[in-house]
């Protein structure tokens, strides 16, 4: 998984630039919102807020739930190549 670069929009707060990387994340996963944030173990009404841009979340969280993201699919995906070469 590549790291995710989004431009700020001369129109829209870093909040709303985080959330849309957020939700970009989240959509890469394949995940429902519900099922994204209890991934993470944060609440529901948390991820609303931050993909709809009225919550900023600290960018050290964004890398590290892109990170966690990127560590898990990569292992999934490895496996299941694994499976195919066997």
């Amino acid at each position: 998984m590549e790291d995710i670069d989004v431009e700020i929009r001369n129109d829209e707060t870093e909040a709303e630039r985080l959330g849309r990387m957020i939700k970009y994340l989240r959509q890469l996963t394949g995940m429902k919102r519900e099922d994204f944030a209890n991934y993470l173990h944060i609440p529901l009404g948390t991820v609303r807020d931050w993909e709809q841009g009225k919550r900023k979340m600290p960018e050290y969280l964004y890398e590290l739930i892109e990170y966690k993201v990127s560590r898990e699919l990569l292992s999934v995906e490895k496996e299941k190549e694994n499976e195919k070469n066997k």
